[in-house]
């Protein structure tokens, strides 16, 4: 039977692995999911979104966010998505210009932005929103419908997938109607609409302005202002690697294995290379073998009660496998092109967390790094 450097650093890595960290460490990217990066194109959502961003001044972005995502237009309250109303403008599509007595409490909404950012996963929304309360505010609305569901300090951007983004949802409709005046509506959007969420789904991000992964700037004795901008630019190339992830490999979930390769991309297109001592702050690790409780790692645990030994484990495999990433960055150097970090993206997706942390981690992320920059990318 052979023995290959990847089966070895998995049975390096995976002794003494409870089940519940073994199957947290599968790696969920699969080369049989995987589209050919030709097909990572725009999306039907993508004109709209560069109409709202053309239209949006200063002061009316939050207002066309509203229009589009009418949840906006409630406050935070637990179990609101139940109430007749909720489930009728959000759920249903009505009522959706109705005034209501209580929304959203926003800080700040006329420093909100909306932008339109060129990423190796092609064109993407971006809604910048510069006050800490108001994202947390607007995250609890469009991810947990409205319910005051605690946001950690340590989260500053998301990506969402798949949300109905109801004025699209409409203004087809009106179009459609307008064509057609003597057919059925729901007959239409049941045959044609329905089957086809790119037609009414969006996928944005949503990112903060505070210090990424709540760092400070003087744990990285750098100043105030520049780790600002670093922040805003790690957060938003982070965020981006999930997108891509998403639409090449079906896969970006709430993951250590998605988490290591979204900052890698962050960490390097903002500065130029890795930084494992950045890398290590922001999981919590920088004095390993002491985790600092509160960190951004805790976001992403299989689960809230895991043993000292399970999480004792797993910080060594994470802080095992940041040193191996350093190394395979320190080998390639600088990336000098789209398909250099798409290349860099693949190897790190097809060797798992426990391969990247093992001995041979950084070989065999050279490896397919190789297999990968070999092909031929657009």
């Amino acid at each position: 039977m052979k023995t290959t450097l990847s089966s070895l650093a998995l049975k390096e890595e995976g002794d003494g692995l409870s089940k519940e960290l073994e199957l947290y460490f599968q790696n969920k990217f699969s080369s049989q999911k995987a589209q050919p990066n030709s097909l990572l194109i725009d999306e039907p959502y993508i004109s709209a979104w560069e109409s709202y961003a053309a239209d949006s001044t200063s002061g009316n972005a939050f207002s066309i966010l509203k229009m589009c995502y009418p949840q906006l237009n409630f406050p935070i309250v637990e179990g609101i998505n139940k109430t007749e109303d909720y489930v009728d403008t959000v759920l249903k599509g009505k009522n959706a210009t109705d005034k209501r007595e209580n929304t959203l409490n926003l800080i700040d909404p006329d420093g909100i932005e909306i932008n339109i950012f060129e990423s190796i996963a092609g064109k993407v929304p971006v809604i910048k929103v510069p006050n800490n309360q108001d994202f947390k505010q607007i995250v609890q609305s469009l991810l947990y419908k409205n319910n005051p569901i605690s946001i950690p300090d340590s989260m500053g951007a998301i990506l969402i997938n798949g949300i109905n983004n109801w004025h699209r949802l409409h203004s087809l409709k009106q179009d459609w109607l307008a064509n057609n005046p003597l057919e059925t509506w729901n007959e239409e959007f049941a045959k044609n609409v329905l089957p086809n969420s790119g037609l009414f789904k969006d996928r944005i991000i949503i990112l903060s302005t505070k210090p990424y992964s709540n760092v400070t700037a003087s744990s990285l004795a750098i100043s105030e202002s520049e780790w600002k901008l670093y922040s805003f630019s790690i957060r938003l190339e982070h965020e981006c690697a999930h997108l891509f992830t998403l639409k090449k490999y079906g896969s970006a979930s709430n993951n250590l294995h998605d988490e290591l390769i979204a900052d890698y991309i962050g960490i390097t297109k903002t500065i130029g290379y890795y930084n494992m001592d950045w890398m290590l702050a922001f999981m919590g690790l920088e004095n390993y073998p002491t985790y600092r409780k509160g960190a951004r790692l805790e976001n992403y645990l299989v689960s809230s009660d895991l043993s000292f030994e399970n999480f004792e484990k797993l910080t060594s495999i994470i802080k095992n496998a940041i040193k191996n990433i350093a190394g395979f960055d320190d080998e390639l150097g600088k990336v000098d092109s789209a398909n250099d970090q798409i290349a860099r993206i693949d190897a790190l997706c097809k060797v798992s967390v426990l391969e990247i942390a093992s001995e041979n981690g950084k070989h065999l992320l050279l490896i397919k790094y190789k297999e990968a920059i070999s092909k031929e990318f657009i």
